[in-house]
């Protein structure tokens, strides 16, 4: 009876409740037997409501954990995503640019005098600013070309051994996007000239025309302030009046490395 007695005293229920039923137990005039059996049913009874007890405290740390992790998500805070990361190259799509450009150029005349210069630090400088738009861009582009033939070319009346050709022209362009900082280029535009021989020796006038030309080409963003273009431009005289029906600049194609500044807004 006592190994009995040790064991239900270690048990959870309380020890002054386990030794008022013993007491009550042995004064109540049982056989041996009967107290064994009695003893066996509280044990078993004490093993069946110890258990809730322990499910429950593992409960009550699993809610505490999940309070906790809630209280963590709740207090978490998220930051936008900045607009540029979304867009690539975001902070490219609208901004100003300007600069400078060399040349190889190649003019006819109107008599059909073809005039070709392929030394781009001799023969003048080109000059562009522009505003890009997500993928639009207006642009005025100046061509001063300075071409040293070496031999005297006539022109009608006109002859001399320099062409000299200053060309303004107002672009409209689009630049599709084929690559992460590599654009394409098509553009169109109205260009006016003025177009003459200078130097010694040379007679002539200044002749004004007009003409439109036609751009193709590639812009690289090589740094976020440095924009290179690379176009073809080809330009076609454009008769607008009966003094104009004989060009002395029929048509020219200059190739140009424009250099450029840009500048995000």
């Amino acid at each position: 009876m006592m190994t009995l007695e040790r064991i239900v005293m270690n048990l959870v229920l309380p020890k002054q409740k386990i030794i008022y039923v013993l007491k009550e137990i042995y004064q109540s005039g049982l056989s041996k037997l009967e107290c064994k059996i009695i003893l066996l049913s509280l044990l078993m009874i004490q093993v069946l409501l110890g258990s809730p007890h322990k499910i429950l405290a593992q409960t009550e740390k699993s809610s505490t954990s999940l309070k906790t992790e809630s209280s963590l998500v709740e207090t978490r805070r998220a930051y936008r995503e900045p607009s540029f990361l979304k867009q690539g190259s975001g902070l490219r799509w609208q901004g100003v640019f300007f600069g400078v450009g060399f040349r190889h150029l190649r003019f006819t005349l109107g008599n059909g005098t073809e005039v070709v210069s392929n030394q781009p630090d001799l023969n003048g400088i080109g000059f562009q600013i522009g505003l890009l738009q997500e993928k639009l861009t207006y642009e005025y582009e100046r061509q001063v070309s300075i071409i040293d033939t070496g031999k005297t070319l006539s022109f009608q009346n006109d002859s001399g051994t320099r062409l000299e050709s200053i060309q303004n022209t107002l672009l409209f362009s689009w630049y599709p996007r084929l690559m992460r900082d590599l654009h394409g280029q098509l553009g169109v535009g109205l260009q006016s000239s003025r177009t003459g021989f200078v130097g010694s020796g040379s007679s002539s006038g200044v002749h004004s025309e007009t003409a439109i030309q036609l751009n193709l080409g590639g812009v690289y963003f090589a740094t976020r302030n440095l924009m290179l273009s690379l176009r073809i431009s080809q330009s076609w005289h454009l008769p607008l009046s009966r003094s104009e029906s004989n060009p002395m600049l029929k048509n020219s194609q200059i190739q140009t490395l424009f250099l450029n500044y840009y500048y995000p807004l």
